[in-house]
């Protein structure tokens, strides 16, 4: 058990007592530090902590989903609890980035974007026709290039300009 998991179960039943008290101030707040610590640990690679903020925010949906009569604000903090489930599940789940020279490697998705980008900046559906990979490809691969630090990306109205990162 880490030092933070009984602060973090007191917070989450006090998330519960508060939702059943219908007090929308207090389960609020109690949201907002659940997700504040969430942050936290996601950025702190806190893999224990993310685990715990798991359990408990899994245990309080589930004790709301098994709540008779919900009403539409217990409702909507219910959603805001399968949201914050998900954030936790996605972070438990990330995979650090390959090394550069893995990304690199002939005959990879990732290979074919660089090699692309090699001309200039490019929209994803400009990528899919220069590679001939496929959307779904060229959506999984570019992440993972941002995340390895050689592709940068911004927005540009509806899409989403790439370019390799120089330096």
């Amino acid at each position: 058990m880490s030092a933070l998991e009984p602060a973090l179960r007191s917070l989450a039943d006090a998330l519960l007592d508060a939702v059943g008290r219908q007090d929308w101030a207090v389960a609020d707040a109690e949201l907002e530090t659940l997700a504040q610590e969430t942050v936290a640990a996601m950025v702190a690679n806190r893999t224990g902590d993310l685990a715990t903020l798991a359990r408990l925010v899994a245990r309080c949906h589930t004790a709301l989903s098994l709540s008779d009569g919900l009403s539409g604000e217990a409702m909507h903090r219910q959603g805001q609890l399968r949201a914050l489930a998900l954030t936790i599940a996605a972070a438990r789940g990330r995979a650090p980035p390959r090394p550069a020279d893995a990304l690199h490697a002939p005959g990879t998705p990732a290979a074919a974007i660089l090699s692309a980008l090699g001309s200039g900046p490019q929209t994803c559906p400009a990528l899919v026709e220069a590679t001939g990979l496929s959307a779904e490809e060229v959506g999984s691969a570019l992440p993972e290039l941002r995340a390895a630090g050689l592709v940068r990306s911004w927005p540009a109205g509806r899409l989403t300009v790439n370019a390799l990162r120089s330096g």
